[in-house]
């Protein structure tokens, strides 16, 4: 197969989402109206509150949420997210309905990713999720979890084959400013993102030799001694962080564009539009979540049923003195997510022209 011959191919795999995204938002709305009656009428397996053991843990913003007040929300919830869907599977192109349509698309996604989400989805979501361990510990209320970020997915997917169905016809030097822009910006950001985890990796890299970098040397002597395991569990969460800035590097490289010629198989050949936007998207919503979380502790936060830093540590680590606590994770991963986002916008602009271009010849 040549290089445009597996373009084309990518390409039109790419755009078929566009038939099914919206009718898969809307069978979503409907699986979570069903399951919430389900969950009011006091079905088994609610996924919050008590019956999620290891939500407070992830810092789970819903662990106080039971299920005779639960269950009514998730069902107002779907069927809220099921008017949208069906409005966004019309395509009314009514002027005055398209910008409240795609903000109520994003909005319910946001809501989703901003609320019911929590750390779990760090090691569940790719490219963390490609590994089985997180998969095979993983329970009921974590697996529903999953199965929300995917109607996330599917609303903004939805959203945007909404707003470009319902586009007016744009000048083509105005197309060209807008995705020069967007270009511009994601190289910007790129490097944004790839500085974010470096911090956190230096500081984990510290505490595993017991350095007291970014908090008091008796908390870090605790660590250690508490966990001795620490020893290497530090260097592994370093080293995920580093690979995240590598990965991220991709999306200025040529490597971002083509496999490399020492990947058999797929040497040479075009990367599929979706790969990257895909592992890079799953990773802003699991670096989202997982840094909120971080910031959470910082503030001192006590959500129901956490730990508080005393149990865990015998120390609180919310002061100044703590400033380097998560490895900076808790400023730096919600720009590092925010950052990424970005740059995959700027990477998709770079590269969908000439994906365009191939695929009609």
């Amino acid at each position: 197969m040549t290089a445009s011959t597996a373009s084309v191919t990518t390409h039109g795999r790419w755009r078929s989402w566009r038939r099914w995204a919206p009718a898969a938002a809307s069978g979503w709305s409907w699986f979570l109206i069903v399951m919430g009656i389900f969950w009011s009428l006091g079905g088994a397996g609610y996924p919050f509150g008590r019956n999620d053991r290891t939500g407070p843990d992830y810092s789970s913003l819903l662990a106080g949420m039971e299920r005779d007040v639960g269950g009514p929300i998730i069902t107002m919830f779907g069927v809220v997210a099921l008017a949208v869907a069906w409005q966004l599977e019309r395509r009314a192109r009514h002027p005055r309905r398209r910008k409240p349509l795609i903000v109520g698309g994003v909005g319910v996604a946001a809501v989703i990713v901003g609320v019911v989400l929590d750390g779990r989805m760090i090691v569940l979501l790719p490219p963390l999720g490609i590994l089985p361990i997180g998969w095979l510990r993983a329970d009921w209320p974590t697996l529903f979890q999953v199965a929300v970020a995917a109607g996330a997915a599917l609303f903004l997917l939805a959203s945007i084959d909404y707003a470009d169905g319902t586009r007016g016809p744009d000048p083509q030097d105005l197309r060209r400013r807008r995705a020069s822009a967007w270009i511009r910006t994601g190289r910007i950001a790129t490097y944004v993102a790839m500085a974010c985890p470096l911090p956190y990796a230096l500081i984990r890299l510290a505490w595993s030799r017991g350095w007291a970098v970014g908090a008091p040397e008796p908390f870090v002597v605790s660590l250690l001694r508490n966990q001795p395991e620490n020893v290497y569990i530090e260097p592994t969460l370093a080293s995920f962080a580093a690979g995240g800035a590598i990965l991220t590097s991709g999306l200025l490289s040529r490597w971002g564009r083509w496999f490399p010629t020492w990947i058999p198989g797929l040497r040479g050949r075009v990367v599929p539009m979706w790969f990257p936007l895909l592992l890079g998207g799953s990773a802003v919503v699991g670096i989202f979540v997982f840094g909120r979380g971080l910031l959470l502790g910082q503030l001192g936060v006590q959500l129901p049923g956490q730990l508080d830093t005393f149990q865990l540590w015998g120390e609180p680590v919310y002061d100044r003195a703590y400033w380097g606590a998560g490895g900076l994770g808790w400023c730096l991963f919600p720009l590092w997510s925010i950052s990424l986002a970005v740059a995959l916008t700027g990477y998709y602009y770079r590269y969908a022209a000439s994906d365009q271009e191939l695929a009609r010849q």
